[in-house]
């Protein structure tokens, strides 16, 4: 069994708020993301299915909105924009991520800062 405490990890400002890697394996990868009001992603995709698990706020994935507790599934290669209007918090869950290690996971972040 692996616990993972929330104020024990370390924050990467990214384009797409802040994220903190928590949980990383062959087979799933767990982010803490911070998604600050006004915050704007052009639509894009990620080669991976993935999901977003919104614990706090409201954000418009294309044009569905979503709220506390809502979870959506992306599909690998499906372009999804996002648009903040409030302090929104979510759990990324990314299916057989790229990434292998939260060390390598680490690396990729900090080359946003």
């Amino acid at each position: 069994m692996k616990v993972v405490r929330f104020g024990n990890v370390e924050e990467f400002s990214t384009p797409e708020g802040i994220m903190s890697p928590l949980f990383v394996s062959e087979k799933i990868a767990l982010i803490h993301l911070k998604i600050p009001s006004g915050l704007r992603v052009k639509p894009h995709s990620h080669s991976r299915d993935g999901m977003i698990v919104l614990t706090k706020g409201r954000v418009k994935l294309n044009d569905v909105e979503l709220g506390a507790y809502d979870l959506a599934y992306i599909p690998a290669n499906f372009e999804v924009g996002l648009k903040c209007k409030e302090e929104t918090e979510a759990i990324l869950i990314s299916i057989e991520p790229e990434y292998r290690s939260l060390e390598e996971l680490k690396s990729i972040l900090r080359r946003f800062g």
